[in-house]
């Protein structure tokens, strides 16, 4: 997936690294798994702690940066 960023009055392409990859796919995983909705429910809040990381160091840094 390309992300486009403008940057100086032109938009330039970033790709996202692979933590961010792997959160995502992870996220899919646990919402597929055919387990109880109490142990999804436990097992996306540490995603989700894991998701607000990623994002801050390796998405919203490089963007502001």
């Amino acid at each position: 997936m390309i992300i486009f960023m403008k940057k100086k009055g032109r938009a330039e392409t970033a790709r996202w690294s692979w933590p961010v990859w792997a959160v995502i796919i992870a996220g899919f995983i646990v919402f597929a798994l055919p387990i109880s909705e109490r142990v999804k429910f436990w097992l996306m809040i540490p995603l989700w702690a894991l998701f607000f990381y990623v994002y801050y160091k390796f998405v919203h840094k490089k963007r502001f940066s």
